[in-house]
């Protein structure tokens, strides 16, 4: 795991805004992840692992351990049932929601981190760019 630890910065987006605007949020909030410019960082603590999301204005960090389901609230006050799975260099999250599900694959690389998001009801991809 030779991406654990290191902070990716996000560099820039395609159709991140389309993504966010089906998901039936307060236009604020919208906007707050329409314009987020995050970092992100995991670590690896024997068999749990630690997601830190971080901009100027919030944090959030997820630990987890892999395959097992847990309770998330996400931004929106939302509750989702979240699974985290590792196949090689390619972090897989789905959160199940009352609406549906929304699937983030991030897939870590020596100096760049991808990130592909979809969700059902939605034919689009939005992919976000991060470099380290």
């Amino acid at each position: 795991m030779a991406f654990a630890g290191k902070v990716y910065v996000h560099d820039r987006d395609e159709n991140f805004e389309g993504f966010v605007a089906t998901l039936g949020l307060a236009q604020e909030i919208v906007q707050k992840l329409s314009n987020s410019k995050p970092k992100y960082k995991l670590e690896k603590n024997g068999d749990t692992y630690t997601a830190t999301t971080f901009t100027d204005s919030y944090n959030k960090v997820v630990s987890f351990k892999l395959n097992e389901e847990f309770d998330e609230k996400v931004l929106g006050g939302r509750d989702a049932k979240t699974t985290f799975s590792l196949n090689g260099n390619t972090l897989t999250q789905v959160q199940k929601f009352n609406e549906g599900t929304v699937t983030t694959k991030r897939e870590f690389f020596n100096d760049k981190m991808i990130v592909t998001i979809n969700r059902t009801g939605w034919d689009g991809t939005a992919t976000r760019y991060f470099k380290v």
